[in-house]
């Protein structure tokens, strides 16, 4: 347990921080649900759509150092393969 003044208000800010950032990983988890839910649909149009407001998200995370670069850019790069690849299956079909 912190004794100092400055330390119980470091631990009153780690809370505050921990919770935010929590919020903001799951808003851009939830994003990317969306999108792998729309792929599994088949609906290319919607999967586009989730696409962009999950890079959104992904990039504010980034932004505000709550998921590493390299992270972000993996997630978007996946994300983006996945949604390119049903582009290509519904031309094809």
């Amino acid at each position: 347990m912190a004794h100092t003044r400055s330390a119980k208000k470091w631990m009153r800010k780690n809370k505050r921080r921990t919770l935010l950032n929590k919020s903001f990983k799951s808003m851009a988890r939830t994003h990317i649900r969306h999108v792998m839910a729309a792929v599994a649909a088949g609906d290319a149009a919607r999967a586009e759509e989730q696409m962009r407001a999950a890079f959104k998200r992904i990039d504010k995370c980034a932004k505000k150092n709550i998921f590493h670069p390299n992270k972000a850019a993996r997630l978007k790069s996946r994300l983006s393969r996945t949604v390119r690849a049903l582009r290509a299956g519904a031309q094809e079909g």
